[in-house]
């Protein structure tokens, strides 16, 4: 890998999608620089990657911006059954996959069932309506530097882009293992007199609250609303939702309340910054990277890059 993507703090997958165009040869290596500057000084707006396609806006000195496309073939339903197969078989694999990322091992896993995650540069089409001669032009790899800054956020967009969404993907691997889904919350409640048969004053009842396990569990029992087809910000706002409900019921200040609710925000994100918990928890932004710092310690999250370029995301475990 290279050393400058490696202490950037990018994840593997984007890591080795770059080296694709940064390692391409001395007769590209210009063409990269000027590409990957025009990303950094300019910016690519509207990027959207879908099955088989990354599609975006490139600014540059033309008063006029280029739409530029790069197609990259998604891999067949075959391929992805094997590949489901396999990734079901390490139960490391889904739990990764559950938590917003994916071991280094699995693109081996993936590659031999025919679901490469690296293309070669011949693999990938770019189309783009500049008129330079060298090919792939500066534009396109501009949007192929912005890409690997999405694929860093979220792996199931790489994932996505070789043919499978998130939702699709983590439903196969939970029918390949076999796995049941929750039971329905509640469902053993007995209600036909225990629940009000209390006497005594209200004081004087005992509580002890204590953090649900699955905030979602029934939501993903009752199964998908109609016309969602992604559910994922439903499952963080439950989340979030529980966290808080926790946070009250043990008391404002508690520890534990304050760190169930910074790791729900944190799975929601799925990659964080201090600065962008902070911002969503209304905290402290120091007080929040003390924090994280500790749970990285305790092998609670887990980090990548370090000082104000650090960024976090749950661990798997």
């Amino acid at each position: 890998m290279s050393r400058a993507s490696v202490e950037s703090g990018r994840t593997w997958w984007s890591v080795r999608w770059l080296e694709v165009i940064e390692e391409s040869g001395p007769a590209l290596a210009r063409q990269v620089q000027r590409g990957q500057a025009l990303a950094r000084r300019a910016g690519v707006e509207r990027v959207t990657i879908e099955r088989g396609s990354i599609t975006g806006v490139v600014v540059d000195e033309q008063p006029r911006p280029k739409r530029v496309e790069l197609r990259w073939p998604e891999a067949g339903d075959a391929a992805w059954g094997r590949a489901i197969t396999a990734l079901a078989a390490e139960l490391r694999f889904t739990a990764a996959l559950l938590e917003g990322d994916l071991p280094e091992e699995a693109h081996e896993v993936l590659a031999e069932a025919g679901v490469g995650l690296v293309p070669a540069l011949g693999d990938v089409e770019a189309h783009c309506p500049c008129r330079e001669r060298m090919r792939p032009c500066r534009h396109s790899i501009a949007l192929w530097t912005a890409a690997a800054t999405l694929f860093d956020r979220d792996v199931f967009a790489l994932l996505r882009l070789r043919g499978r969404d998130e939702a699709k993907l983590l439903s196969a691997l939970r029918a390949q293992r076999g796995d049941e889904p929750a039971a329905p919350v509640g469902s053993d409640l007995d209600l036909d007199g225990g629940l009000y048969a209390a006497r005594g004053e209200l004081e004087d009842v005992e509580l002890h609250p204590a953090p649900v396990e699955d905030p979602s569990a029934l939501f993903r029992q009752l199964g998908e609303p109609p016309g969602v087809e992604d559910t994922r910000g439903l499952e963080h706002l439950i989340d979030r939702a529980a966290a808080t409900a926790w946070r009250l019921a043990a008391g404002e200040g508690a520890d534990a309340a304050d760190e169930e609710l910074l790791l729900a925000e944190l799975r929601g994100q799925r990659v964080a910054t201090p600065g962008s918990l902070a911002d969503a928890l209304g905290r402290d932004p120091d007080e929040v990277r003390e924090e994280l710092d500790r749970l990285f310690a305790a092998g609670t999250v887990m980090r990548t890059g370090s000082g104000e370029r650090a960024k976090y995301r749950a661990s798997a475990s």
